[in-house]
């Protein structure tokens, strides 16, 4: 960052280095945190007592004139961010503009600007209790004072963090979202770029004189023109007998409507499945996206009512644990947008009077993925063909509807249709929240015409329920029945079964329909050192077809000093492994243990022993004990070995693997070992993008992708993403969340030590599948320790600035010892100390540095040069070490 534009951080560094020193005494006085910044406060100048620091035993006081004023900012259009009492609310071109009698040129803004991040102008205007009305904002760009229009609203810029701040008042705030909320003009669509996520792999085996060999590459494709994004999916296979193969995938393009929270998708996809079942489509889906709402309102959370006497504070728990809490005026009050630490547990409020009084009471609170906030909307619409490899023919159109509405605080309705050719079906249902738990039940009536004239029609009754009991620890968190009579037919299920009879000459009573089906998954804890066990379920019985299909598992799972432990037991039942009457029945069950143990002390020695066994009626019964491990505490290669043993096989099996994974992407490879048997594989994984900068390699990418620009600062780490700056100055954040504040940090720790990061941090909010560019400006200067005294061997007074002759701007200052601490961009030139205004209060050091090596060496570049005085500097004179 210039060293130019630090003033006041010089300051700072002025008094902890006298501090820390010992040379000097200063006295300074705090200032409460808690005291608000005034806008008349913030061009007050620094005022030090350049009387108290003395220059050791010299006696001469240091010249602090320079440092009670900060550097000016110069009139321009400059890209800030824009925060709101510390938080990040906007990113544009701000306009600062000279003004009459006032040495810095002070930002211009609009009132869109300030209701656009989050001040209330109507509040604002009125005034507040002893506040007196303020102005109305005028049209356009107006460039006085916020105060004139806020109460108490003070507006900053800093230049060289790029940042304009304002502070305001809580009360003239709009409600509160949450500290990652952006308003939807804030939202960043990217540039165009092109996108390529790959997962390949390459197995041989061979086994009793055969070979197999296979390879399989993944291939995830986008292009982001404007706000258009197009997706492609397809895999490529190759074997030696059957050759190379293109299997092409889903293709579609989706746009964002930023009016209706919603998403356009045209092309092929799959329908959600939330309350009809998921079926592939081609053409058209119009859909609520709930990520585009503040955080308090994307997921079902009640609102909390109650009464105060006083000015009083209201605290509401969660399992014990705080969740919310805010201060109330006397009277009704209403939490609205309360944001729950999880899915379920009742609240508890407590309301604390001003006297001290407290009363209380409890908030059911159990929810089922039906659950909406009051007057919320969820909903969908697709029309298209559906899409079936299965089936013969042309595909038929289909159209499907569904519909989310929260009614009132615990009651949300829900409701939908599906259409095809010779099939209609209605759902109705609504999901209630109540001390119990959370309920949902609907009702489904199809209508399916068969090919043969006959018309089949039936309904489907399916129930959930969920509930967690935070005093037992006890989570059901799906318990779901549902009941289909013999004339139902999903829309999937109609359409295979008149693809069926037309072509195949079937029989509708030949084609197996869910009867009935349950599903229960429950957890529950044992205590602190108890460990955990759960249960789940899932069992099917089917029309015109004895017997059932069923899953279940159990188990438990805890730790002893630092070494896990589990046992599991599975059994499942399959009366039907397709869809058809008399298929062969199949019976499973399965025990296993499993023990990890890590090495080293307190469990962090890098690697750890895992043991497993089980039985099962096929394998019989399989012993495993291997160890693990990273090459390295960043854990970026890592290695796994075993032996193994089991019934149905002669002698003992050996495996070994090894994975490195890199900014690039991730690479592995494996090898097996057995008695008549041995394999091995490659792997690889990781994505290609095409930028306005050029193409970068990355590790696998997310929906939402930011791309770095660092010039030259190769090296340097991108966050905890483990992606790091390449030498073309870019790198790749492979994930970033849509419609929320992300703030991407880049270490400089690495990066050549004539590269100076002039930032250090960006936020952004992008759209989804948006690819954002994130530029973190840097600056080549060299490192440098000069040790100078004046002409005359007097050292240089401590704290002095050191003073760019050609550009004019502060490049360092005078540390202890008379030594100059300085970054500088030249190879050559002269550097100005002054610790005065009068001329004996300055000297010039001339310097001329040797070639450049960016990584060798200290950090700094050491010099010895003597400090002319300006009128009896050697013309032309300069001279490195």
């Amino acid at each position: 960052m210039p060293w130019a534009n630090e003033s006041r951080p010089w300051a700072l560094f002025l008094f902890i280095a006298v501090l820390l020193g010992g040379q000097l005494q200063a006295w300074a006085q705090d200032v409460p945190t808690e005291t608000p910044v005034t806008p008349s406060q913030l061009d007050e100048p620094i005022i030090f007592d350049s009387q108290m620091l003395m220059q050791g035993a010299s006696g001469m006081a240091i010249d602090t004139t320079r440092f009670e004023q900060p550097d000016r900012n110069v009139p321009g259009t400059y890209r800030l961010d824009i925060l709101i009492n510390g938080q990040w609310r906007a990113i544009q071109e701000v306009e600062l503009r000279a003004v009459a009698g006032l040495a810095d040129a002070q930002p211009c803004y609009s009132a869109e600007l300030l209701m656009r991040v989050g001040i209330d102008l109507e509040r604002s205007r009125r005034g507040r209790g002893s506040d007196q009305q303020s102005a109305v904002v005028p049209q356009g760009l107006t460039c006085d004072k916020l105060e004139r229009f806020v109460p108490g609203a003070a507006i900053s810029v800093d230049l060289p963090e790029q940042k304009l701040r304002i502070t305001v008042a809580q009360y003239y705030l709009q409600r509160p979202a949450t500290s990652t909320y952006v308003d939807p003009s804030s939202w960043d669509s990217g540039v165009t770029a092109g996108l390529l996520n790959y997962d390949a792999n390459l197995f041989s085996a061979q086994s009793q004189g055969r070979r197999d060999t296979h390879a399989y590459s993944g291939l995830n494709m986008g292009l982001n023109l404007g706000g258009i994004r197009l997706r492609h999916n397809a895999s490529l296979t190759w074997s030696p007998t059957l050759g190379g193969r293109y299997q092409r995938g889903y293709a579609y393009g989706q746009v964002d409507l930023t009016g209706w929270k919603s998403q356009l998708l045209f092309g092929e996809s799959t329908t959600s499945g939330e309350l009809f079942d998921a079926v592939s489509f081609r053409g058209v889906q119009l859909e609520s996206d709930d990520r585009m709402l503040p955080d308090t309102q994307r997921y079902y959370a009640p609102v909390v009512r109650g009464t105060a006497t006083s000015n009083a504070k209201v605290s509401i728990y969660q399992r014990g644990y705080l969740v919310y809490e805010t201060t109330v005026a006397p009277g009704s009050f209403e939490i609205a947008d309360l944001q729950a630490a999880s899915f379920g547990g009742d609240l508890r409020v407590t309301v604390t009077e001003a006297d001290g009084r407290e009363h209380g009471f409890v908030v059911p609170f159990a929810t089922t993925v039906q659950l909406l906030r009051p007057g919320s909307t969820r909903y969908s619409l697709v029309a298209g063909q559906l899409v079936d490899p299965g089936l013969h023919g042309r595909p038929p159109l289909v159209l499907q509807g569904t519909l989310q509405r929260g009614l009132d605080n615990n009651l949300t309705g829900y409701g939908g249709t599906a259409l095809t050719p010779g099939y209609v079906s209605g759902l109705a249902g609504m999901a209630l929240n109540t001390r119990f738990g959370g309920f949902a039940a609907d009702l489904t009536a199809a209508s399916t015409e068969l090919p043969a004239g006959q018309t089949q029609q039936g309904s489907s009754l399916r129930l959930s329920y969920s509930k967690n009991l935070p005093n037992s620890r006890t989570n059901f968190s799906l318990l779901a029945y549902r009941y289909s009579t013999s004339g139902y037919l999903g829309l999937h299920d109609a359409v295979a079964l008149q693809d069926r009879m037309r072509n195949e000459s079937g029989r509708a009573t030949d084609f197996a329909r869910v009867r009935a089906r349950f599903d229960a998954n429950i957890s529950q804890g044992l205590g602190t050192d108890g460990g955990n066990v759960y249960l789940n379920t899932s069992s099917s019985q089917y029309w015109q077809q004895a017997g059932r299909t069923l899953s279940f598992s159990m188990g438990y799972s805890n730790q002893w000093r630092g070494n896990f432990y589990s046992i599991a037991a599975q059994r499942s039942h399959s009366a039907s492994p397709g869809g058809l009457r008399h298929a062969r029945d199949q019976d499973d069950t399965q025990l296993t243990f499993t023990l990890s143990i890590p090495l080293g002390r307190d469990g962090h020695g890098g690697a750890v022993i895992n043991s497993y066994a089980s039985h099962d009626r096929r394998s019989g019964r399989q012993m495993s004990t291997g160890i693990s491990g990273a090459f390295s505490e960043r854990g970026d290669a890592s290695y796994a070995v075993s032996v193994a043993h089991a019934d149905r096989q002669r002698g003992a099996s050996s495996n070994a693997s090894v994975n490195y994974r890199l900014p690039q992407g991730a690479f592995g490879a494996s090898l097996s070992q057995g008695a008549d048997y041995h394999q091995q594989s490659l792997s690889a994984s990781g994505a290609v993008v095409l930028h306005p900068g050029g193409m970068t390699l990355a590790q696998t990418l997310g929906e939402t992708v930011g791309v770095v620009k660092a010039l030259d600062a190769e090296g340097a780490r991108v966050g905890y993403t483990g992606a790091s700056v390449g030498k073309d100055g870019y790198a790749i954040v492979s994930s970033l969340s849509p419609y929320q504040l992300n703030q991407v940090d880049v270490d400089p720790q690495g990066v050549p030590n004539d590269i100076e990061l002039q930032v250090s941090s960006r936020s952004v909010a992008p759209r989804a599948g948006a690819v954002v560019m994130l530029d973190f400006p840097t600056r080549r200067s060299r490192p440098l320790l000069i040790d100078s005294r004046r002409s005359n061997g007097q050292r240089l007074p401590f704290a002095a600035s050191a003073i760019d002759v050609q550009s004019g701007q502060v490049i360092g200052a005078v540390g202890q010892g008379s030594r100059l601490v300085v970054r500088s961009d030249k190879d050559r030139g002269s550097i100005r100390v002054e610790w005065g205004s009068d001329a004996d209060q300055q000297c010039q050091v001339d310097y001329a540095l040797p070639e450049r090596h960016a990584r060798e060496g200290s950090a700094f570049e050491l010099l010895n040069l003597v400090c002319h005085d300006i009128d009896a500097r050697p013309a032309g004179k300069e001279r490195g070490l």
